[in-house]
C-alpha cells in the first residue's frame, strides 16, 4: 500500500497478525511462569539442595533471564530482525524447556542420579534464560510494529495499539494465574516430570503458533546497532579529552565553542564529540541521566522477586488448609505467587482510576521519581511484615499459622510494584530519546538481573548466621536506604516535559498496560 503503509490484511479492524501474537504471549508466559512457580520446591526437594542454595540458584535463573534481553535487542535491532530472532531464539526455550523437564526424571537418592538432575537442570535453565531472556525486548515491540505498519498515523491507531497492548498485557496475566495455579497441583498431586512437561508442551504451542503467523508478520529490517552507535560515541568523547591537551591543527574543529554549547543537561565531557556525532551526543547526556535515577532500582528487585524464594519457603512451614468456611481446600505454598498477577490487574485500575487523581486534586506531586520511590518504601513495609509474620510463626506451634496470613504481604508489594515497576518503565520510556527506546528497555530490565544478583550476595554473606525474620528485616532495611538514595540523585532533576503526561488522550502518554507487557 501507498503513504507507508505494508498492510499485509487485515481481520476486521485488527491486522491478521495481531492474533497469533497474543496467543504465543498467552502460551509462553504459561510456561514460564508455570516452572518458575515450582523451581525452589523442585531444587530443595528433588535436587536435595538447602533452601539458601535453592534461593541462590532461583536468583541466578532470574539474573539470566533479565540479562540476556541485551542479546534479543542487539540480535533484533542490528542483525536478523524481530521474527527471526524471535523465531530462533524460541527455539532454545523449547529445547531448554524439555532438558529441565528430564532433570525431574533420574531417581536423586543416589549421587549419580543427583549430579545427573543437577546438571540437567542447570543447562534447562541456561537455555530458557536465554531464550525468554532474548524475545522479551521484541514480542510487544513487534506486535506495536503489525498495527504501525498496516495503518496510517492518526487517533484511530493509536487507539488501536493501547486496545492491543491492554489485550497483551491480559494475555501475560492469564496464562500466569492459569499455570500459577495449576503447576503446583501437578507437582503435589502427580510429579515433577508432569509439571514441567506442561509448561514445555506450552512452548512448543507458543512456538508452533507464531510460526503459523509467519504470512502475516510485518518485519522491519535491522535498522543497525544503536548500542555500538552509543559506545562509539563515549570512546571518541573520551580520546578527544584525553588528548585535548596536545597541540594539533586537525582537531581545532573538534575543539571549538561550538562543541561544548550548553544543552537542557549542561556542559558534559560527552560534549566535545558533537563534531562528530552531533545529537547523539546529546540524546546519551539524557539516556544518562535517567540511568543515574534508576541506579537504587536492583533493590526493589531485589526484594520483590523473593516471592518466588523465601516467600515460598516460607509458606511452607503455614498451616496449608484454609478454614472451613472458606471451603477447607488446601493452597500449595508456590501457589501464593498466582496472587501477584491477579492483584495487579486489580489494583492498575484503582491506582489510576482513583488514588493517583485523589492526590493530584489537592495539590500533592505525583511525578514518576515520587512514585518509584514511594514503590521502594511499600516493598520494605511488605518485608517488615512478613518478618513479623516470621516471628509469630516462630513462637507458634510448627504449621499452625493458616498461608493466609501471607495475603497482607503479598498485597503491599504488589501494590509497590504498581507504583514502581510500571511508573518506572513509564519513566524511562517518556524520559529517554526516541533514539534509546531499545537501550531503555535493556537497562531496565537489566535493573532486574541486578536485583536478583544483589539477592545471591546478600543471602550467601548472611548464610546461616541470621534468623528468618531478622534477614527480612535487613532487607527491608536495604530498601530504605535505596528510597534515600534515590531521592538523592533525583535532587534537581529536569523532566523532559515541564509537565508530566498523565492524559491518556495526549500522544505521549504510555498505558499502564504497555508498560507492564514490557516487564513481564
Amino acid at each position: 500500500m501507498g503513504d507507508g503503509v505494508e498492510s499485509k490484511g487485515l481481520d476486521g479492524e485488527w491486522p491478521k497478525s495481531i492474533k497469533y501474537l497474543v496467543w504465543n504471549e498467552f502460551c509462553e508466559r504459561f510456561s514460564f511462569y508455570g516452572l518458575k512457580t515450582i523451581l525452589a520446591l523442585f531444587l530443595f526437594e528433588h535436587l536435595h539442595l538447602s533452601e539458601t542454595a535453592s534461593t541462590e540458584l532461583v536468583h541466578l535463573f532470574i539474573v539470566m533471564s533479565y540479562a540476556t534481553p541485551l542479546i534479543g535487542a542487539i540480535l533484533s535491532d542490528g542483525v536478523i530482525g524481530k521474527f527471526r530472532t524471535i523465531l530462533y531464539l524460541s527455539m532454545v526455550y523449547a529445547v531448554g524447556n524439555w532438558v529441565l523437564t528430564s532433570a525431574a526424571l533420574p531417581d536423586t537418592s543416589s549421587a549419580k542420579g543427583a549430579s545427573t538432575a543437577f546438571w540437567l537442570t542447570a543447562g534447562g535453565l541456561f537455555l530458557i534464560a536465554v531464550g525468554t531472556g532474548g524475545i522479551k525486548p521484541c514480542v510487544s515491540a513487534f506486535g506495536g510494529d503489525q498495527i504501525e505498519g498496516s495503518m496510517r498515523e492518526g487517533p484511530a491507531r493509536d487507539r488501536l495499539q493501547r486496545r492491543f497492548f491492554s489485550l497483551y498485557y491480559a494475555a501475560i496475566n492469564a496464562g500466569a494465574v492459569i499455570s500459577t495455579l495449576l503447576t503446583p497441583l501437578l507437582r503435589e498431586y502427580v510429579s515433577y516430570s508432569v509439571a514441567f512437561a506442561v509448561p514445555a508442551v506450552l512452548m512448543i504451542v507458543a512456538l508452533f503458533i507464531f510460526w503459523l503467523g509467519h504470512r502475516f508478520y510485518i518485519d522491519r529490517a535491522p535498522q543497525g546497532n544503536v548500542f555500538a552507535e552509543v559506545g562509539a560515541t563515549v570512546y571518541d568523547a573520551v580520546k578527544l579529552q584525553v588528548t585535548s591537551k596536545k597541540p594539533n591543527p586537525d582537531r581545532e574543529g573538534l575543539l571549538s565553542s561550538d562543541a561544548t554549547s550548553v544543552s537542557r543537561f549542561g556542559i558534559s565531557w560527552l560534549d566535545i564529540a558533537k563534531p562528530l556525532h552531533g545529537a547523539r551526543v546529546e540524546d546519551i547526556k539524557c539516556l544518562i541521566q535517567v540511568v543515574i535515577v534508576l541506579l537504587p532500582a536492583p533493590l526493589f528487585w531485589s526484594l520483590s522477586d523473593q516471592q518466588s524464594s523465601k516467600w515460598i519457603f516460607q509458606g511452607a512451614d503455614m498451616k496449608l488448609e484454609v478454614p472451613s468456611w472458606l471451603g477447607g481446600f488446601s493452597i500449595q505454598p508456590d501457589q501464593m505467587q498466582a496472587l501477584n498477577p491477579v492483584l495487579v490487574l486489580i489494583l492498575i485500575p484503582i491506582f489510576d482510576q482513583f488514588i493517583y487523581p485523589f492526590f493530584e486534586k489537592r495539590g500533592y506531586s505525583l511525578k514518576p521519581i515520587v512514585r518509584m520511590w514511594c514503590g521502594i518504601v511499600l516493598s520494605a513495609v511488605a518485608f517488615v511484615v512478613s518478618g513479623l509474620l516470621q516471628i509469630w510463626m516462630d513462637n507458634s506451634p510448627p504449621k499452625s499459622i493458616p498461608i493466609l496470613w501471607q495475603i497482607p504481604q503479598n498485597v503491599i508489594v504488589t501494590a509497590g510494584e504498581i507504583l514502581f515497576s510500571i511508573t518506572g518503565l513509564e519513566f524511562a520510556y517518556s524520559q529517554a530519546p526516541a533514539s534509546m527506546k531499545s537501550i531503555v528497555t535493556s537497562v531496565w530490565l537489566f535493573t532486574v538481573s541486578g536485583g536478583n544478583l544483589l539477592t545471591i550476595v546478600i543471602v550467601a554473606v548472611i548464610g546461616t548466621s541470621l534468623s528468618k525474620a531478622n534477614e527480612f528485616f535487613v532487607f527491608a532495611g536495604l530498601a530504605m536506604v535505596a528510597v534515600f538514595a534515590m531521592i538523592w540523585l533525583s535532587s534537581g532533576y529536569i523532566y523532559k516535559h515541564e509537565e508530566y503526561v498523565t492524559d491518556p488522550e495526549d500522544p505521549h502518554h504510555i498505558s499502564s498496560e504497555e508498560i507492564a507487557s514490557s516487564m513481564t
